[in-house]
């Protein structure tokens, strides 16, 4: 995939019940999702159409979600520079291919 501009980062929040001295820090960082995005707005669009439980990811404009109660993740959306992406996408058939 040429050109991809834009990935969403994937964070764990780390709940103060689980923070030991090893795991002292308030985020995890897990990966980068599979998708690739032309614009912000469309990393933005999907993750929104994906998570209609949360606000969107954009709400505060800073292009970084709330961490979500149920899975204690995170996404951000980050400049592309060619990160081998390990995550997934929200549905695996998105894997690879350009997203919206």
């Amino acid at each position: 995939m040429e050109n991809a501009k834009y990935v969403l980062e994937v964070l764990e929040f780390i709940t103060e019940k689980q923070r030991t001295p090893a795991r002292s820090g308030k985020i995890k960082h897990i990966g980068y999702m599979k998708g690739k995005f032309k614009t912000k707005e469309d990393a933005i669009s999907y993750y929104d159409k994906h998570n209609p439980h949360m606000r969107s990811l954009n709400a505060h404009n800073t292009y970084i979600s709330d961490w979500d109660p149920n899975t204690k993740l995170i996404y951000i959306v980050r400049d592309d520079y060619l990160i081998n992406a390990t995550i997934d996408c929200f549905s695996i058939d998105d894997n690879n291919k350009w997203l919206k």
